[in-house]
């Protein structure tokens, strides 16, 4: 017998509507339940866009949310083509009575008018936006691709949400298209221990998973970086890495830094891993955003698109990550379609006001934070970098913290010259200078490179 499954999404609803009540009245509500067996409860959504955007944006809530029901772990698969009701199935506090007005609308002229994306949208290397910040490493996955082996391995590295995954998947994409044959292992870091530790718990041979990870032409793992502090997973990636590199298998991986960077790590997995192409991918700038965020507006088939300014505003204040810029233009496109009514700039600092609130706080990091990190970087003391010792191991340091300053801090130059003791101009020509020697030193711009990642994850 079916499992009463209004009453499960009832409890599991008054969850969501707890723990976000904006999310709730904006997609939750939509959802519809239709059947619960075995488990597993069938929720209906208008269509397979609408599903996608609620999967990735609150599938883990939603999942909490389904725990310890009844003293039942329920699980979720969603069902495409359902209109949400007009009427509101979940019991709902006074002061939440009026919302099914925007509601209303979803169950008649709006449910058609939902944005859907085309078809051909998927990561490609057709569909990477390619700007100064990224074009190298786009360039060697490229390479490697068409001729697999060509840097092997390559070690793809930068912050969370920029386009690694893009990369991967744009590799795995292409040379399917040149061969169904070629046999290809994509996966997590983190897939790949659960995989492995699956079967220790379970005192089973390791040889099932060898196999899957050594019986292929192309391995590809996202987020290695992940193998830290896992001994145990650590030998037995290099044993791995040691049989296909000696097949001349080509091996693709991505990590939040660069190899030398991440500890607790067998150095013998961090040599390997350094023998190929290491190429950095950082977050693209202004026109590169701006041009992805065309492209998305022109796969989202929707009556209601957003418009120039709406995209140009998404572009100036969402800089840290791509997969945020990407779920602020899914949120903006999604409710311009449900209400069918056009995103104004202050509708959008509405909607968008906390993922703004931490744009900004995260590229404000304090000149006193900069100093410090600085100043440990090159082993020299603050005292020395707000002196007056002119000597080149001091002063380009001291450039280098009045560089950063300016990229990582919205202080003026006066602001910046007060905390170093120097005068505006002084600031000035350092952020100018420092780009023209990174250009000729690669040390130098390293060190830059090392530092403001350092920055960024603390």
């Amino acid at each position: 017998m079916d499992t009463d499954f209004k009453a499960v999404w009832a409890e599991a609803a008054g969850r969501l509507r707890q723990m976000n009540e904006p999310s709730y009245d904006q997609y939750i509500c939509c959802l519809v339940p239709l059947r619960c067996t075995d488990g597993v409860l069938t929720v209906g959504v208008p269509d397979d866009f609408f599903g996608d955007i609620v999967r990735n944006q609150f599938g883990d809530l939603i999942s909490e949310a389904l725990k310890n029901i009844g003293g039942v772990d329920y699980t979720y698969e969603f069902e495409a083509g359902h209109k949400a009701p007009l009427t509101e199935p979940v019991k709902k506090q006074p002061k939440a009575a009026e919302p099914p007005r925007a509601r209303s609308s979803v169950g008649s002229s709006a449910a058609g008018n939902r944005p859907r994306m085309n078809s051909s949208y998927e990561h490609t290397f057709d569909n990477f936006v390619v700007g100064e910040e990224n074009r190298i490493a786009f360039a060697a996955a490229h390479a490697v691709a068409e001729e697999p082996g060509l840097y092997n391995p390559l070690f793809i590295y930068g912050a969370n949400g920029i386009g690694k995954t893009h990369l991967l998947q744009a590799v795995a994409a292409y040379m399917r298209g040149k061969s169904a044959k070629i046999r290809i292992r994509s996966t997590t870091c983190d897939e790949m221990l659960n995989d492995f530790y699956e079967l220790l718990t379970q005192h089973k041979s390791l040889s099932e998973f060898r196999s899957s990870m050594r019986d292929v032409d192309v391995l590809l793992v996202d987020d290695v970086h992940r193998l830290a502090k896992k001994p145990q997973m650590q030998e037995e990636f290099f044993n791995v890495f040691n049989t296909l590199y000696r097949q001349h298998k080509q091996i693709i991986l991505t990590s939040d830094r660069q190899p030398c960077e991440i500890s607790d790590i067998d150095k013998r997995l961090t040599t390997r891993f350094e023998s190929g192409m290491i190429s950095e991918l950082n977050m693209p700038g202004y026109e590169a955003r701006l041009t992805m965020l065309r492209m998305w507006r022109s796969e989202a088939l929707t009556k209601t698109p957003l418009a120039d300014g709406i995209l140009e505003f998404l572009a100036q204040n969402i800089s840290s990550s791509v997969r945020r810029l990407k779920g602020a233009f899914l949120r903006l496109t999604t409710c311009a379609s449900l209400s069918g009514a056009e995103v104004t700039i202050s509708s959008a600092e509405e909607l968008l006001h906390a993922q703004i609130e931490q744009e900004i706080a995260s590229r404000n990091v304090s000149p006193e934070t900069i100093q410090r990190t600085v100043a440990s970087h090159f082993g020299i003391t603050i005292a020395d970098l707000l002196g007056e010792k002119r000597t080149r191991n001091i002063a380009e340091p001291r450039m280098v913290a009045m560089y950063l300053c300016r990229e990582l801090t919205s202080c003026s130059s006066n602001e910046i010259g007060a905390a170093f003791g120097k005068n505006h101009a002084t600031i000035l020509y350092a952020e100018k200078k420092i780009p023209e020697l990174c250009e000729k030193n690669d040390t130098l711009r390293r060190s830059v490179t090392q530092i403001k990642h350092q920055l960024r994850r603390s």
